[in-house]
């Protein structure tokens, strides 16, 4: 996908874009029938013809195509673009290495605005199931049939659904600057930003009896957009910060803590120092 890294690292676990010199490897796992029967676009018979395929497919900018390596060797890929897509080499399944995999990618994806992502996954494939569920998909109401070359029929599938809004709920991102951090705002924070923020509300600022109305509307969607809090080390909320595309607004519990914070989490935010938790 159009500006994304190129590279995702975590521990032994490298996602980077296809070669030449992958084909072979690729060629081998969506030939294998253990992974073919679950891939309804593959083509079948996989031989060097569909491998090309493959390739030229990694290079369109909509398309975020990435070959997983662990250990410096290529052990599957995934796609992100029209539709999620994976697999994994046989000998790699039921260590966790998809899950990682995928929450690097979708994690990056998410990191700019982007539309839902979707993956269609077969009826009897349970252990993808389980695994988009756990990510935080949710399985839509009805399902429907796709057709699958490696059987030559239509098969019966259900399409999963990731809204950027639930990962982000999920996967919430924090920015540390010295011993402050920033979170984003949650309905359960309401009683905390009562006391912080002014009464009656001041532009940008609401009503308290607006203030779980506020809270929705400025909910964290990606990217550094939306309502903070900001916590010390003791984890008390002493601030707010309300992040917009023209200006970034700020609160404190106190004036000892604005003098000792603001500054600081000014700059921070200013750099978009976010990580996921």
């Amino acid at each position: 996908m159009k500006n994304c890294a190129d590279i995702l690292q975590q521990d032994d676990l490298l996602l980077r874009p296809l070669t030449q010199a992958d084909l072979p490897t690729i060629a081998r796992d969506l030939g294998d029938a253990r992974v073919a029967r679950w891939l309804a676009a593959v083509r079948q018979p996989f031989d060097a013809a569909a491998a090309d395929e493959i390739l030229a497919h990694s290079r369109d900018p909509g398309e975020m195509m990435r070959v997983i390596e662990q250990d410096g060797a290529v052990v599957g890929g995934l796609c992100i673009g029209a539709a999620l897509w994976y697999w994994l080499t046989p000998d790699c399944w039921g260590q966790g290495l998809m899950q990682r995999a995928l929450r690097m990618a979708i994690g990056a994806r998410f990191c700019l605005p982007a539309p839902p992502v979707v993956a269609t996954c077969h009826d009897d494939n349970t252990a993808s199931q389980q695994l988009l569920t756990r990510l935080g998909f949710a399985p839509c109401p009805d399902g429907r049939r796709m057709f699958f070359h490696a059987t030559q029929r239509a098969e019966p599938c259900r399409d999963y659904l990731l809204t950027p809004e639930q990962w982000h709920l999920l996967n919430p991102r924090i920015m540390t600057v010295g011993h402050t951090t920033l979170r984003p705002a949650l309905q359960k924070d309401a009683p905390a930003l009562v006391h912080i923020l002014p009464c009656p509300g001041a532009e940008p600022w609401p009503d308290h009896e607006m203030l779980n109305a506020f809270i929705e509307t400025h909910r964290f969607r990606g990217p550094a957009r939306g309502l903070f809090v900001v916590q010390d080390e003791n984890r008390r909320s002493i601030g707010a910060a309300l992040v917009q595309s023209n200006r970034t607004s700020l609160r404190f519990l106190s004036d000892e803590d604005k003098a000792r914070h603001c500054t600081n989490v000014n700059k921070a935010l200013e750099d978009g120092r976010f990580q996921q938790l």
